[in-house]
């Protein structure tokens, strides 16, 4: 490997682990992208906030979690995996009554005003819209 190929990967690598780590060093804490915080409502129904709670086709995303019916994740790792469309790889764990399971899920905005996500998972694929 030549050293200017050498000072590339080195740079490379700095530039990568930087944004994983705060500035103690420690590993940064997982959070839901901002563009994904709302109110959505899945199954091609309008919704105007604040949507209807006893739907569970409802999710709300916050920073640091996503509520769901009868459930809730938090995000463990979020890495953006493309600009246009907008779209992220989210490990999470899941928490069900007393049980968590961790899982990899893609979260996809789409539409002119990133009204709709789509969430697919090893098994299924959901789209919510936005509600306003």
């Amino acid at each position: 490997m030549s050293k200017n190929s050498r000072r590339s990967c080195i740079l490379l690598a700095a530039i990568l682990s930087t944004g994983c780590l705060s500035a103690n060093g420690n590993q940064a804490e997982a959070r839901y992208p901002s563009q994904l915080h709302g109110v959505w409502q899945g199954d091609g129904d309008a919704c105007r906030l604040p949507g209807n709670m006893d739907s569970d086709t409802r999710i709300e995303i916050a920073s640091d979690k996503l509520v769901d019916y009868e459930q809730w994740n938090e995000p463990t790792a979020v890495l953006m995996i493309s600009d246009k469309p907008q779209a992220w790889k989210i490990k999470s764990r899941l928490y069900i009554d007393d049980h968590s399971v961790d899982q990899d899920e893609i979260y996809a905005l789409s539409s002119s005003d990133f009204g709709v996500l789509t969430v697919i998972d090893q098994s299924r694929s959901a789209t919510y819209v936005r509600c306003k």
